[in-house]
């Protein structure tokens, strides 16, 4: 079973950041892979080795996605960082709808980039977080209806 997530962010760290607080608190026995428009291998290293040593041990890096990545760990949680603009972070989820794993899917929207409402990409995902809390998007819904 597939968990999406969604933020939105201003840049690489700004992503690095909502997805590890969420990683580091809430989730054990995972594998992270981060995929990111941008080649910025070393920023996201930096940051994870200085704030968030639990999860360096589990992290792997890809600008892209090689199918063999997910075949060779059938068994294990996964959860896919993925950051950049609108386009780039669809086109990465219909690859990963289409593979059958257990995990996560957090998508770092790029705020600067998008096209769509938020509202829209939310109703897509079934939770949204940002630096301080995450919610069901259900939940959402409901406190802006009421408000």
């Amino acid at each position: 079973m597939k968990n999406k997530l969604c933020c939105f962010t201003v840049n690489t760290t700004h992503a690095c950041i909502i997805a590890n607080n969420y990683i580091s608190n809430n989730l054990d026995n995972v594998k992270i892979i981060y995929i990111n428009e941008k080649n910025e291998t070393k920023k996201v290293k930096s940051i994870i080795s200085k704030f968030y040593k639990r999860i360096e041990d589990r992290m792997y890096y890809s600008e892209w996605l090689n199918e063999n990545m997910l075949n060779n760990y059938d068994e294990e949680e996964f959860v896919f960082v993925v950051h950049g603009n609108e386009k780039f972070v669809s086109n990465v989820n219909k690859f990963l709808d289409i593979n059958n794993f257990n995990g996560y899917i957090i998508n770092c929207y790029d705020i600067c980039d998008i096209k769509s409402r938020l509202e829209d990409v939310m109703s897509s995902h079934d939770y949204y977080m940002n630096t301080t809390q995450v919610i069901s998007t259900k939940e959402f819904k409901e406190e802006r209806k009421q408000a």
